[in-house]
């Protein structure tokens, strides 16, 4: 996936330097791309203005390693800690998705999460950092208009998993990849910040309805398309 980004040098320091992901081929001009699990995810400039894209992008954990891989991206930005019962948590539960997860925001306004899903279970090889992490599990796909979104997305034979389009929340995909739709400017869980429509490319796998030299326009500015074969 690709997503825009009005502090690409930020951006940049933040994935390939604190985070030390390994850069990889597929960068769009002026931007970059790194190595995230089996996935690989780019940043392509935005111009700078008072409404900068902010998105949401989901990097799923082995569940055994979500400590360590808090830890690891804790060192790049703090948590964000929600309230709890015995004070400020970092980890959130999410029962109904067999799933806990950590977040931080980016330099440039971004959330990304660390997701650990209990019904995927994997042992991610020796080491630390990068390696914790399977590959990219969601990414926000913002609209005026969830449920036309939804609908959309069910025309190119992607389903609902979770959420009411009609609350500005649904997620649509499977476990081994979500599209989290959301109503534009909601608040991306759990922060203040606004979801900002920016352009978003997403490469999908096994949609036949997508072709790779043929995107399709979903939201606000996504586009999807195919892996080529």
């Amino acid at each position: 996936m690709t997503l825009a980004t009005a502090r690409i040098q930020e951006e940049r320091a933040f994935w390939c330097g604190a985070l030390g992901l390994e850069r990889t081929p597929g960068a769009p001009d002026g931007g970059f791309a790194v190595a995230v699990g089996d996935g690989v995810l780019a940043f392509r400039p935005a111009p700078a203005s008072a409404a900068a894209p902010a998105h949401h992008v989901a990097l799923e954990v082995a569940p055994e390693r979500l400590v360590d891989a808090a830890a690891w991206l804790a060192a790049a930005a703090p948590l964000v800690e929600l309230d709890g019962p015995e004070g400020p948590e970092p980890i959130v539960d999410f029962p109904a998705w067999a799933a806990h997860s950590v977040y931080a925001v980016t330099p440039g306004g971004h959330v990304v999460e660390l997701i650990a899903r209990h019904r995927r279970p994997w042992t991610p090889p020796p080491g630390d950092g990068g390696a914790l992490v399977r590959g990219l599990s969601e990414v926000g796909v913002c609209a005026p208009d969830v449920a036309s979104l939804v609908d959309r997305l069910h025309g190119l034979g992607l389903e609902r998993w979770f959420g009411d389009p009609a609350s500005g929340f649904a997620a649509v995909g499977d476990e081994s990849g979500l599209l989290i739709c959301v109503r534009e400017w909601r608040h991306w869980f759990p922060t203040a910040r606004p979801a900002v429509p920016g352009s978003v490319s997403i490469v999908l796998e096994a949609v036949p309805a997508l072709h790779p030299e043929d995107p399709v326009a979903v939201g606000s500015a996504t586009e999807l398309r195919a892996l080529p074969t």
